[in-house]
């Protein structure tokens, strides 16, 4: 592959795509734009992953239709799987007393706690009436009657469930309640994220930089939200979609158009597929910064 340094083009080896208001919108498929740019890229010899602070089901079923072979970020860089084989290659879970303790301040707060396990997702209950109930049965979340009893050992990941309004108020609180002990952030709406406090999206894709053999500065990351802020600061080139929370905007080296507007496919197109011509209502809608000389 011909390199070309001064547009960045064949430059990133390895990309690591944020899922939700990055890939797709919520409750939308993933374009045929972003599918199209993703295939050229891994075509010219790209690594690109999924890296999300979702359960492994369902970054698979995403993978699985992109046609996706590198390792793939779940639970926000606590557990790393390969998907050919369906294995962990690395974890990093909860520590078991403080995944109790935010059990026990959730309770506090009124609010629901989950506790994530390999490939299951763990409450006291699941009430019907409950604002985020569809979410628990998408996730097909088991109810254990006191989470703190059936705890035995370190989650993989832990989450709290909030009201929209409240979920960054939330976060917070709860980091000042729980930092430095954990990382607590969110990437969801209605979701307030725990992991161990050296787990974050940048430290598990510098783990897989690692164990691919590719330098970090050879490394471009495409995120929206806060649980992608580490993964962007980390990255050779750190991307955020227009669309991006505002703290994400402020500290990526470039921005691209919106989920909206196939921002994905854009980047793909503008720093990683080499011969790419940037085109279309894409092009128009970029605000897109210059990438810096090696």
């Amino acid at each position: 592959m011909s390199l070309d340094h001064r547009k960045g083009a064949g430059r990133y080896r390895l990309v690591a795509i944020d899922v939700d208001g990055t890939l797709l919108e919520r409750g939308r498929p993933i374009t045929r734009e972003v599918k199209r740019a993703i295939a050229r890229a891994r075509k010219q010899g790209v690594f690109v992953t999924l890296a999300s602070g979702r359960m492994f089901p369902l970054v698979e079923e995403l993978a699985a239709e992109l046609g996706l072979d590198t390792p793939l970020l779940c639970y926000g860089g606590a557990l790393i799987v390969d998907p050919v084989v369906r294995q962990p290659i690395y974890r990093r879970g909860v520590p078991l007393d403080l995944a109790r303790e935010v059990i026990q301040e959730a309770r506090t707060q009124g609010l629901t706690a989950r506790a994530y396990i390999d490939d299951r997702v763990y409450v006291d209950v699941i009430r019907p009436g409950y604002f985020n109930y569809e979410s628990l049965v998408r996730v097909k979340a088991i109810a254990v009657g006191d989470l703190l009893d059936f705890l035995a050992d370190d989650p993989s990941h832990l989450a709290v469930d909030a009201e929209p309004e409240r979920t960054r108020l939330l976060v917070a609180e709860m980091r000042v309640r729980f930092a430095p002990r954990l990382n607590v952030t969110t990437g969801h709406p209605l979701l307030t994220e725990f992991s161990h406090p050296e787990v974050h999206k940048g430290a598990g894709l510098t783990w897989l930089a690692n164990h691919l053999g590719i330098p970090t500065s050879e490394v471009l990351a495409i995120g929206d939200d806060w649980n992608d802020l580490e993964m962007l600061r980390m990255a050779g080139l750190g991307v955020a979609v227009a669309n991006a929370h505002p703290d994400v905007l402020a500290i990526a080296d470039a921005v691209v158009p919106s989920v909206e507007d196939d921002g994905v496919a854009f980047a793909l197109e503008q720093y990683v597929i080499v011969g790419s011509g940037v085109r279309g209502r894409r092009s128009a809608r970029s605000r897109d910064l210059p990438i810096p000389d090696p």
